[in-house]
């Protein structure tokens, strides 16, 4: 018997946040999250700390949400039509805090995947507000097997090689990729740099990887955005502009 394929609609929504604003946030995700139902996405992954802003530093707990939060309850109703991925501040265990990818399907959480590599140099300090995540681990959403990676965690390389050992066929990279520096194009110069990595982790692992990063301006850091898919021979799909929201389609033939 032959294996049946299926086409795989996700929604990549490149957006700013509102910093420490969860409810302000909440809401935006919430439009969002209805736009992609009505065009028919199966999923719709946001950039990482999507609910919370980046910057927080003193506020980091004052966001911080439980595994069962009230307030995360409508996006977990939305995902009765739609799998979700969005970023937060999770509280775990003795109040610590992570920084931490969420997914919801079928009206409840189904998945999370806390940030493993925190960056903690120049303007980044996540590890004075964050504890690590310890592990990676693919599992299943809408019919495909789903990898979770958080902007710095794709800096290194096993991290991708793990997901698709344990069976992932779909990386997704939530980022708060920054702007530095403009060069004679008219793009941040790290620009390179990211989307040769985001095509390296595509075609050593056979997989799609689905890139999404903020835009917008916060606490002085520009963030850049060009989300987009990248095919497993490392072919870009689709891909959105720089700098600007926007919500764009991809499908996959899984």
């Amino acid at each position: 018997m032959k294996n049946e394929k299926r086409i795989l609609k996700i929604a990549l929504a490149q957006t700013s946040s509102v910093l420490a604003g969860l409810e302000q946030n909440i809401e935006h995700h919430r439009k969002k999250v209805e736009q992609a139902i009505s065009a028919g996405a199966d999923i719709i992954i946001f950039p990482e700390l999507s609910l919370t802003g980046y910057s927080l530093k003193d506020a980091t707990y004052d966001v911080a949400l439980t595994r069962d939060d009230e307030r995360l309850a409508g996006l977990a109703g939305l995902s009765s039509r739609i799998g979700i991925v969005c970023g937060g501040v999770e509280m775990g265990k003795g109040s610590v805090l992570y920084n931490t990818l969420f997914y919801f399907e079928e009206g409840r959480l189904a998945h999370r995947h806390r940030k493993v590599y925190l960056p903690t140099y120049g303007v980044f300090e996540e590890e004075r507000y964050f504890s690590p995540g310890s592990h990676f681990r693919a599992f299943p959403a809408k019919n495909v097997n789903l990898g979770l990676l958080i902007c710095e965690d794709v800096w290194h390389p096993a991290s991708g090689q793990i997901l698709a050992l344990d069976g992932a066929s779909l990386l997704v990279v939530s980022a708060n990729g920054l702007t530095r520096g403009m060069g004679p194009s008219g793009k941040p110069v790290n620009i390179q740099a990211w989307e040769t990595l985001v095509r390296a982790l595509a075609v050593t692992t056979t997989s799609y990887v689905a890139f999404v990063n903020r835009v917008g301006v916060e606490d002085g850091l520009i963030f850049w955005g060009g989300s987009g898919l990248i095919g497993p021979d490392g072919m870009e799909v689709v891909r959105a502009d720089y700098f600007e929201e926007e919500l764009i389609y991809a499908e996959m033939d899984m």
